[in-house]
């Protein structure tokens, strides 16, 4: 019987030590900076102030963030099924971001790149999350760390037959 109430208290004494050394993890993890850039790569006022300096509207730095492969194209795609023929022409829309991080700390850059109405994301990666019509995208840059990020959009229309 004396075993069986040594077993709980042992499970909480492991317990605690495990929350104990994720608690001190947590605290040994810098704190990211907060590095807010739209689609046309403009730092935003909502940004750490350490990268704001004497900004306080939104501005343009192309040492932290410029675009690089900015480009649109289309082609048609055919699909076939049970004898019915479809014809689409797809509209792609894409451009990759390049961010520095330009501090001695580590940052997050929450890019917010505005989708069109009925156009499809298919980045890799995909948005971490979409608000209204934004694709948001988090992308972490340590100190001086150069990142890149591939977005992609395309929209399809139906092409009559006739």
């Amino acid at each position: 019987m004396t075993g069986l109430k040594v077993l709980p208290s042992v499970a909480l004494a492991l317990a605690a030590t495990l929350l104990a050394v994720l608690a001190a993890r947590a605290e040994d993890q810098p704190v990211r900076l907060l590095i807010i850039v739209d689609k046309s790569c403009l730092i935003q006022p909502e940004s750490d102030p350490l990268v704001l300096g004497d900004h306080n509207d939104a501005f343009r730095d192309d040492a932290i963030c410029h675009l690089e492969s900015v480009f649109s194209s289309h082609h048609i795609e055919e699909k076939i099924t049970e004898s019915e023929r479809s014809r689409f022409l797809v509209r792609v829309a894409e451009q990759e971001y390049v961010v520095q991080n330009p501090t001695d700390k580590p940052a997050v850059f929450i890019v917010q790149h505005e989708v069109p109405k009925d156009w499809i994301v298919d980045s890799d990666p995909q948005p971490s999350n979409i608000d209204g019509s934004t694709a948001v995208f988090r992308v972490n840059a340590e100190p001086g760390q150069r990142v890149r990020l591939h977005v992609g959009m395309h929209r399809s229309y139906t092409i009559d037959p006739n």
